[in-house]
């Protein structure tokens, strides 16, 4: 089922609305906890952005009915407009923006809420479900943009998560500033799962296969530095939810069982 709530950020001085994905019998049930960034997109089509989430609830349902893994989503809606979630989710200035609005960014509003989701989303959410208060049972989930922020938190704020899923990550909107961030915060207990898919396109200023040429290096960095990293490429991904919402059980799959891999989905 889901439950809903309003929540006000002190420091980014705003409301977020938090979609929860949890069982209906949850007596005496611990959870590990799944985080979400895009929220709209994350369980219903009707909120999602193009009209397509990424499904996340059957997921969950089927991890917790085949392998008895309890895990509550958590889905952080962003703020709707273009400049506004740019704002939101990039920890650095976009130097080769594909949009002349995008020259309204301001990485003190990415500060804040990262800021915010740490010292008000996470203790709010453990107030009120059974999670298991441990950064080894706690996970986020980021797409595209989103994919840079999941990566910044994990990294950012070290005793947060231990398992990141960065799907489609566009750090390429700011390599040498990502790239020194990942430099000076390395941590060998992360644990990175990374999706491409092999049709991914960005705009026309940037390389063609972009997104896939990103995540092949980011995989060989994080391996470099000691993380488990996993890589998986599907030939056939675009660069949408659906495409997304089919490898989020891969991203668990990494969690739970699987070691240090690259795969090629067919």
């Amino acid at each position: 089922m889901l439950e809903y709530y309003r929540l006000y950020l002190p420091k980014s001085k705003r409301e977020v609305k938090i979609e929860i994905s949890v069982p209906r019998n949850r007596d005496n049930i611990e959870f590990d906890t799944l985080y979400l960034l895009d929220g709209q997109n994350a369980f219903k089509d009707s909120y999602a952005a193009f009209g397509r989430s990424i499904r996340a609830t059957k997921c969950l349902s089927h991890f917790a009915r085949y392998y008895d893994k309890r895990i509550i989503g958590v889905a952080i809606h962003n703020s709707e407009s273009d400049l506004g979630r740019i704002n939101e989710y990039s920890p650095f200035v976009i130097k080769n923006g594909a949009s002349d609005d995008w020259k309204g960014q301001n990485v003190k509003e990415c500060y804040n809420f990262c800021d915010d989701f740490i010292s008000t989303i996470i203790p709010f959410i453990d107030s009120k479900y059974n999670t298991i208060k441990n950064k080894n049972r706690r996970f986020i989930y980021g797409s595209s943009l989103a994919a840079v922020t999941a990566l910044y938190l994990g990294f950012k704020y070290p005793d947060a998560f231990n398992y990141i899923g960065a799907f489609s990550t566009a750090s390429f909107l700011y390599p040498n500033e990502f790239m020194k961030f990942l430099n000076d915060n390395k941590n060998p207990d992360k644990n990175i799962f990374l999706y491409v898919g092999g049709k991914e396109k960005s705009d026309s200023i940037y390389e063609e296969k972009i997104y896939l040429n990103t995540s092949i290096e980011l995989k060989d960095y994080f391996k470099n530095n000691g993380n488990r990293v996993r890589l998986v490429i599907d030939p056939n991904g675009a660069h949408n939810e659906e495409a997304w919402g089919n490898h989020l059980f891969d991203l668990l799959n990494f969690i739970y069982f699987d070691d240090e891999t690259v795969i090629i989905s067919r």
